[in-house]
């Protein structure tokens, strides 16, 4: 009998113990479920790279559509917003391209009235006359160096020149130029490398000198005006 009215004791307190853990259980207010909704990201904009200054158009304004409205088609719109200045200041005002146009009156031109100088090759034995600074030289000394140079271009190489009578003498190892009156050398023009005496004598005793070329002084010299087409 005493057995029984433990087990009785036990059943009920077991049964107020449920009461009360359901009692707790209805007080404690349940967690919301939220449930996000799939969203596409933005695409990345692309880096700004042009760094050269440019004027803002006018016609290209940023979209000022409030971020919670979508357009109709859902598509994402972003306007184009010039970067390159800041707001508060004014870009500075474009610098129109000016072309340099070379001054004819720049070009320098004999002061002998032979037009503008030649172009002189890199390679060419000396210096101009014309070249140096405050150089004062004669018609005769000009028509050298332009003859030369030009004779220089078609692979003639003369170190050296003479101008005599309205006529250049190039002057290169190896050739002489002779004028004879009677049996002697009245005239004679050769490079000062070569023996000019001993082919005097030679010559003159009716020889012919080794390895040297023998050219008329009358009419191996060159014309300047004619070879140079000057008026």
């Amino acid at each position: 009998m005493r057995n029984k009215k433990v087990y009785i004791s036990i059943a009920c307190g077991l049964v107020l113990l449920a009461i009360g853990y359901l009692a707790l259980r209805s007080d404690v207010p349940e967690e919301p479920i939220v449930i996000y909704k799939a969203t596409t990201p933005l695409p990345k904009q692309p880096a700004i790279r042009d760094i050269t200054p440019s004027t803002p158009n006018p016609d290209v304004q940023a979209d000022r559509t409030p971020a919670t409205e979508t357009s109709e088609d859902s598509e994402i719109n972003i306007s184009p917003v010039d970067l390159s200045h800041p707001a508060d200041e004014s870009p500075p005002a474009e610098t129109a391209e000016t072309e340099t146009v070379s001054d004819e009156s720049e070009i320098p031109v004999s002061p002998h009235g032979f037009g503008p100088y030649p172009d002189v090759p890199s390679d060419y034995f000396r210096t101009p006359v014309w070249a140096y600074p405050d150089s004062e030289f004669t018609p005769g000394h000009e028509l050298i160096d332009r003859v030369l140079i030009k004779l220089w271009k078609q692979g003639i190489y003369s170190y050296g020149g003479s101008i005599e009578n309205g006529r250049v003498y190039p002057v290169t190892r190896g050739t002489v130029y002779v004028k004879w009156k009677g049996d002697y050398i009245s005239d004679y023009i050769g490079h000062p490398d070569d023996d000019d005496e001993q082919i005097i004598s030679i010559l003159e005793d009716k020889g012919m000198p080794t390895g040297i070329t023998v050219l008329d002084y009358d009419t191996a010299g060159i014309d300047p005006y004619q070879f140079l087409n000057l008026k």
